[in-house]
């Protein structure tokens, strides 16, 4: 912010005052940032906010990421002598944690101001309905709840900076903040087409640390399944595309963070005979998800998968 100084050099002409609220709009203009990024912690937040307020006093530069509350209230008339109402909400109520996956509870539920005796028993959330007990001479309540916010989808979050130790003084230097985002992850997955039988296996050989292993345990001849789109929705195309040839997964060991480098020392082999290099590093746009078997059941995991062709007599 630039102001214009007092002749000490220091001091704005126009103050500003503490815990003044400075607040943008955080805009995605990469349309692949979803791609590479992890957003699971922001899209578990129903309003997400990165803020400097648990900065003051310390050093760090990092925005946390927090979130806004909305709530809502609703008002309603106590007839005289009942002990018991039910009274059915306008308003669609979340969870008090503002989980959208969860379905609200009486507890997640307030009276305000407290309304002498009254009590919230009971919420239906498919009709919803709210029951409460009353008191012997009840006065009107008012129902408070939180509810999930008119958020706007263009952006991706708000940034809030309050003006408060965190921010240098007046005349002194710029400060900067920063706010960091997690690298997504998935498998590799590469989906060998050939009209060749034998030991074929993808070897990582670039110096790029770490390697990326395609172990014999997660390589698995598709062949042998059955059409089933469901734990791997690309190796039943690929089976309809070429019913007559191989087909062949090769999937990392690890999950691979997504990076701009390119890895150029990745092979197909057959026993020891080198036969593609280098193999197409997976696309960002070639995502996808599989269902891995984990103990008694099933876990979903992102791929990021390239389908590669060797067909030498053809």
């Amino acid at each position: 912010m630039l102001a214009a100084l007092a002749v000490d050099g220091q001091t704005p002409l126009l103050g500003l005052p503490r815990d003044e609220i400075f607040a943008f709009h955080l805009r995605v203009c990469n349309t692949d940032f979803a791609l590479f990024t992890d957003l699971q912690e922001l899209s578990g937040k129903t309003d997400p906010v990165f803020s400097n307020e648990a900065l003051s006093g310390s050093d760090r530069r990092t925005l946390d990421l927090t979130e806004r509350q909305s709530w809502n209230m609703e008002s309603f008339v106590a007839t005289q002598g009942d002990t018991k109402r039910q009274f059915s909400l306008a308003g669609n109520p979340l969870s008090l944690d503002g989980d959208p996956l969860k379905t609200a509870q009486a507890a997640d539920f307030s009276l305000e101001p407290p309304a002498g005796a009254a009590q919230i028993t009971a919420y239906d959330a498919a009709t919803k309905i709210l029951t409460l007990q009353l008191g012997a001479a009840q006065p009107d309540l008012t129902v408070r709840y939180r509810v999930r916010p008119n958020r706007d989808r263009r952006f991706l979050a708000d940034v809030e900076l309050r003006y408060d130790q965190s921010m240098p003084a007046p005349g002194a230097g710029d400060a900067s903040f920063e706010i960091p985002f997690k690298v997504r992850t998935g498998r590799w997955a590469y989906y060998l087409i050939t009209n060749q039988k034998g030991d074929f296996s993808i070897v990582d050989t670039s110096a790029a640390s770490p390697s990326i292993s395609f172990s014999a345990a997660n390589r698995t001849t598709l062949n042998d399944l059955p059409d089933d789109p469901d734990p791997d929705p690309l190796a039943s195309e690929l089976s309809r595309q070429y019913p007559d040839l191989q087909r062949v997964r090769f999937l990392s060991d690890e999950a691979v963070p997504c990076s701009l480098a390119t890895r150029n020392g990745i092979e197909l082999r057959l026993g020891n005979q080198k036969l593609l290099r280098p193999l197409p590093n997976p696309p960002l746009r070639h995502l996808s998800r599989i269902r891995q078997k984990a103990g008694a059941g099933f876990k979903e995991q992102d791929i990021f998968h390239q389908v590669v062709k060797y067909l030498p007599t053809h």
